[in-house]
């Protein structure tokens, strides 16, 4: 069914009818590749003279790999991770970055910059293609030419500028899942010196994954984007870039499926009012719908949503003696929902954060909704010195950013009420009724509410600067300083449940040793399904409040020596060598817990790079390699444990040192005018050399340590590589462009808690290797290009894989994976009239 609806998809297009093509023109004497420009040091430079690992790729390519927002980059970009079918960003480079901590309480680990404005959470990170002109990925710590500091590198997204003349250009795209994409974009002259652009786009799609139970679809889309950028020529020398990007998103989330692993985690038999079945016979009953791209989920909530608003204005104007650059930026994102379904069952509501909302609302203790903003000024100015031989860049930095009301916290059951058919540590509560009831099962029975709403305001200043000197004509030292104070600010409410109901049970337990010594009641099965509909009383905590602040000076040195202008070889055009030292720096904050307001601590990365960029063969052979060692201290990162009130419960934690080696390599090679084929690839070779962190004792009830350092790193591939082959030929009706690409991924661990690091469980916990096959077919008729036509097809081998997850075994005893998108196919129009 699934490639009778590709084929269909794909077939409806080719009416189009293709003439027989002309045999392809005859391969030019010398073909070389075109200069890619990259602003990576703030400047417009060759990437090939530049001594920093840099991607640059530009819409078309992005296109060319079926590509629609950033996220897609991890395709093709050595070095970059992003789980897929994630809807926020949550970007790591050289396994540095966000793919295990809390998404609002800790900054990004990898920087985003949208015309040189700050995205300051990962929610909002994931711009889509729709008005970019290129991204480029900056790899290693990057703080010294940038207002904010990043620990794994940074990706710097240019949108397109207005064009000179009235220009309309529409495009759509539909496949076999369901997209529908449509946009329009309009470039009106409003006088010699005033151009603007206005972009208005759709972008729909009806999802992966079908709930069994609602019909739902899950993995789905539904935004609405517009844009509208105005270009001022000032003068010769000034320039004015103002944009305003709004975007409407209110979707399910990614699919979640439950895969059964062990019965010994203190949720396995947990059960909720009006069910008969625990948590393991659920997980194991829902088990069997990954395969048949089906999930089994509860039927409220599961929503992402935000409505986001962005305003910037770039000036840029040359001074004459230097160029002065200034970048402001107002953020605000409102209405915004992030849920989760950790579970991944109809059973529980671990992290399914609107029936918190629900609860606090429906009893009256809580009615607001949650919003944010940004401020951020960034000025900088460069120039050069010492008859050209030195160039300096020094900038300061300042942002505002205010999160208010962010709800959050756990629920395990709708009701707030959980039973358990056994609980580590404990005799079964059928012991605890023999000779009060006889005839039915007992259960131990306890309220687990804890719900949270936080408000942080985050402050940050910074002041940067870097030169670069000619040592001689072919060798260059860069150096590089930054300063850098955060301040974290935080305002906390507890709404909590009592622990027992009021109507009591057979008998109270004063004492359980599971979660602390917090009194438990065992009541028989029919008591317990009484509680269905009975919704926990919630009462409002103590506020609370904190304030921390940090700073740091993050250093890098670079030397690059230009061997190829230095000596001349045959089939070399252009070698490249470099070594670089660099530090980065991410701030410490808050975690908002149900024993009330934690705190973690700053990370650094000091990495040592090296690397040559080599152009060879009359500038058809392009090659870049970079390798790297990095020492990662004081990590960020997100442990899983059972809270005060016994239900799992996620903060933020310091893990400790961790030690990154790995390579990374590019290659473009043109053997003929016609041919053009790609490599990209990395390895790495990750290991925590220090993780400490506490479990809670069953039976003295008391935290102890334990070390974690011999766990895998966590959502890190050891490799991924990517291939790919593009044939242009010219045919009697225009240019025809087919493209196969292909990209490998090796397994990763998924492992969240302690338990999940046991080398008895490892294996459960980490992800087979998987492959992936793109194909893609380009129609241009037109020599001005304004008409192009593509077929494609994504997953050509109906790959079943998985694309994220998390193994959670002490809470849950399951892994929590997200399915990639079985193959598809479809059509994309795109014209443009002048």
């Amino acid at each position: 069914m699934k490639y009778h609806r590709v084929v269909m998809t794909v077939v409806a297009a080719l009416s189009l009818n293709f003439p027989a093509v002309a045999q392809p023109s005859e391969p030019k004497t010398a073909v070389a590749l075109e200069e890619v420009l990259v602003t990576a040091r703030k400047r417009s430079e060759s990437q090939q003279s530049v001594p920093v690992a840099v991607t640059a790729v530009s819409a078309e390519e992005m296109a060319q790999n079926n590509i629609d927002n950033i996220a897609g980059l991890a395709k093709i970009a050595p070095g970059l991770d992003q789980r897929e079918g994630r809807k926020q960003g949550a970007f790591a480079i050289r396994g540095v970055g966000q793919n295990r901590i809390n998404e609002l309480q800790a900054d990004p680990g990898v920087a985003v910059y949208l015309d040189g404005m700050f995205l300051a959470r990962n929610d909002t990170q994931l711009v889509d293609s729709l008005t970019i002109q290129s991204v480029q990925v900056l790899r290693g710590p990057q703080g010294t030419l940038f207002g904010k500091n990043s620990v794994g590198g940074a990706i710097l997204v240019t949108t397109k500028d207005p064009f000179e003349e009235f220009t309309l250009t529409a495009s759509g795209k539909v496949d076999s899942l369901g997209q529908r994409n449509v946009s329009i974009s309009m470039d009106t002259p409003l006088s010699d010196s005033v151009f603007t652009k206005l972009i208005v786009g759709s972008i729909q799609s009806d999802g992966y994954a079908e709930d069994i139970d609602s019909g739902r679809e899950f993995g789905d889309d539904d935004r609405l984007i517009a844009a509208l950028q105005v270009l001022w020529e000032i003068s010769p020398d000034a320039r004015l870039k103002t944009l305003l990007y709004a975007n409407k998103q209110d979707e399910q989330i990614p699919p979640y499926n439950c895969e059964f692993v062990t019965d010994t985690s203190s949720l396995s038999y947990a059960r909720a009012p009006g069910r008969e079945e625990a948590y393991l016979e659920a997980c194991q009953r829902v088990e069997p719908l990954f395969s048949e791209e089906k999930v089994q989920s509860e039927d409220f909530g599961l929503r992402f949503k935000s409505e986001d608003l962005l305003l910037g204005a770039t000036l840029d104007w040359d001074l004459g003696f230097a160029e002065f650059k200034s970048i402001s930026s107002y953020a605000l994102k409102g209405d915004n929902r992030t849920d989760f379904d950790i579970d991944a069952t109809d059973l529980l509501i671990v992290r399914n954060v609107s029936y918190n909302k629900q609860l606090l609302e429906d009893q009256g203790v809580y009615d607001e909704d949650g919003s944010r903003y940004t401020i951020g000024q960034e000025f900088q100015l460069s120039g050069l010195a010492l008859d050209n031989r030195l160039q300096y860049t020094v900038g300061i930095f300042g942002s505002k950013e205010s999160l208010d009301k962010q709800l959050a916290g756990q629920m395990l059951t709708p009701e707030g009420w959980v039973g358990f058919e056994r609980l580590p540590g404990l005799p079964s509560p059928n012991d605890i009724c023999a000779g009060t009831i006889t005839g039915e099962d007992c259960l131990y029975v306890r309220g687990l509410v804890d719900s949270n709403v936080a408000s942080y305001d985050n402050t940050s200043y910074a002041a940067f600067s870097q030169v670069i000197y000619d040592i001689l004509d072919t060798v260059h030292l860069t150096g590089g300083l930054r300063y850098s104070y955060e301040k974290r600010e935080i305002k906390l409410e507890n709404f909590q449940g009592p622990l027992i109901p009021s109507g009591g049970g057979v008998i109270t337990i004063p004492g359980d040793p599971t979660t602390g010594n917090l009194p438990i009641t065992v009541m028989t099965e029919t008591q317990f399904n009484q509680l269905e509909g009975d919704f926990i009383p919630i009462s409002r905590g103590t506020p609370r409040s904190g304030e921390v602040d940090f700073e740091r000076l993050s250093p890098m040195m670079s030397l690059s020596w230009d061997v190829a202008e230095q000596y001349q070889f045959k089939y070399i055009d252009g070698l490249l060598t470099y070594i670089t030292v660099s530090e980065g720096f991410k701030s410490g904050g808050f975690n908002s817990l149900a024993s009330g307001i934690g705190t973690f601590e700053p990370e650094f990365v000091i990495s040592t790079e090296v690397g040559f960029k080599l152009d060879a063969l009359q500038r058809s052979l392009r090659l870049n390699v970079a390798a790297y060692n990095s020492d990662y201290k004081d990590i960020q990162i997100l442990v899983t444990k059972l809270s005060s009130l016994g239900a799992p419960e996620v903060s933020t934690n310091n893990a400790g040192l961790a030690k990154m080696r790995g390579v990374e390599f590019e290659l473009t090679w043109l053997p003929s005018a016609n041919w053009i084929l790609r490599a990209s690839g990395n390895y790495i070779d990750a290991e925590f050399l220090e993780y400490d962190d506490e479990v809670l004792d069953p039976v003295s009830a008391q935290p102890r340590p334990v070390d974690r350092s011999s766990e895998p790193f966590p959502y890190i591939p050891e490799y991924v590589y990517s291939l790919s082959a593009r044939y242009n030929i010219d045919t009697t009706i225009g240019n025809l462009s087919l493209m196969l690409a292909r990209n490998t991924r090796a397994g990763q661990f998924l492992g969240n808690d302690a338990a999940a690091g046991l080398p008895m469980f490892r294996d459960r916990a980490t992800t087979d290797s998987f492959s992936l096959y793109t194909a893609r077919a380009s129609w241009i008729p037109y020599e001005d290009y304004s008409l192009q036509v593509s077929l494609f097809v994504n997953n050509l081998t109906d790959e079943e894989y998985v694309a994220s997850g998390s193994a959670t075994y002490s809470g849950f005893g399951s892994n929590s994976l997200t399915r990639g998108k079985s193959i598809h196919g479809g059509l994309e129009l795109k014209y443009e009239w002048r």
